[in-house]
């Protein structure tokens, strides 16, 4: 692993080689997944330009005082902004602060690293007053800016950034992070794997039973073998779902995945399947899922996110979704 970091060979190798040359700009910007690594590789990164005895491939040694304190979070010549406050926006008065620190030297490193997590928080003024950091920036300074979307970080910014953009890590990856980092394999880690989309943060903070569990339900829902049993479990499941306002955006993945997995055990047959083994109602949603019934759920699935989004009641949305599925 590279610099320590899983699936991140092909930006640390470009990091390396820029450390390596001298050329390292002042200002970078990583995109990808939530929980992809981004702010991981901003603080390695931090770590390698301040190293005091980094290794042959420009990868902090991760044992110096100052790559202890990089990890501990005090090193004094290391800051981090993020966005804040009810409406989670970085403020112009967060960014005039980040730039009066830059105008002092390093304290004790080499080099001032400044991380801005979630650029894409920046407001019109905030983003502005940052602005004229990057156009004039402190020779002994790096700025870091992450966000999950490119395409919402403001667009004068982004020219004048060096843009590293971290790909989702395979389901291998993922896989060999659960086994490795938390002892986890057989189906629950496929489950974890298939739900992290890519980010190794979130299937090293999912808890393994809980979702393991919220998938059961799913089996027991969608494999009851009367439409009222069906139906009273769904309403269990709702009533617990929407209790718990965090947990929508989880639980519409957990839905989209069953349903891509039975369609591809429908289209394939278990070779096909990503995630857990199969069990019954799997099989007997697969036998009888028609183009017709598969796009119906997939536009029932769409108006649930557009229902949750809009702040529609929850128990409401949950709803008007099984209505929909259970009826084919």
């Amino acid at each position: 692993m590279p610099w320590g970091l899983r699936g991140l060979g092909a930006a640390t190798s470009a990091l390396s080689a820029m450390i390596g040359s001298n050329r390292l700009p002042h200002a970078l910007l990583f995109t990808g997944p939530k929980g992809g690594g981004k702010n991981t590789l901003a603080r390695a990164l931090a770590a390698a330009v301040n190293c005091a005895s980094p290794d042959s491939d420009g990868s902090p040694c991760g044992h110096c005082l100052s790559c202890q304190k990089i990890a501990r979070d005090i090193h004094p010549d290391l800051k981090t902004l993020a966005p804040e406050g009810a409406a989670n926006i970085i403020k112009i008065e967060s960014v005039q602060a980040l730039r009066a620190e830059m105008a002092f030297r390093p304290f004790e490193g080499r080099v001032k690293v400044f991380i801005v997590r979630e650029a894409d928080r920046l407001t019109s003024d905030s983003g502005n007053a940052l602005l004229k950091t990057l156009e004039e920036p402190p020779p002994d300074s790096i700025l870091i800016l992450t966000s999950a979307s490119e395409a919402e970080v403001m667009a004068t910014i982004l020219s004048r950034c060096l843009r590293l953009k971290l790909p989702p890590l395979d389901r291998q990856t993922i896989l060999a992070a659960l086994a490795d980092e938390r002892g986890l394999t057989g189906p629950s880690a496929n489950l974890l794997a298939c739900l992290s989309a890519g980010a190794l943060g979130p299937a090293l903070e999912l808890n393994p039973d809980d979702l393991w569990n919220r998938w059961q339900e799913l089996q027991g829902i969608l494999g009851a073998a009367t439409g009222p049993e069906r139906l009273a479990q769904a309403w269990a499941w709702v009533k617990k779902t929407a209790e718990n306002k965090e947990d929508f955006r989880l639980a519409l993945n957990i839905l989209r995945l069953w349903w891509r997995e039975t369609a591809r055990l429908s289209a394939g047959g278990v070779e096909a399947l990503e995630g857990p083994p199969p069990q019954e109602a799997q099989f007997l949603w697969a036998a009888r899922l028609k183009p017709s019934a598969l796009a119906e759920i997939n536009r029932a699935s769409a108006r649930l996110e557009d229902s949750l989004a809009r702040f529609v009641k929850p128990e409401l949305a949950f709803e008007n979704y099984w209505l929909s599925v259970l009826a084919l």
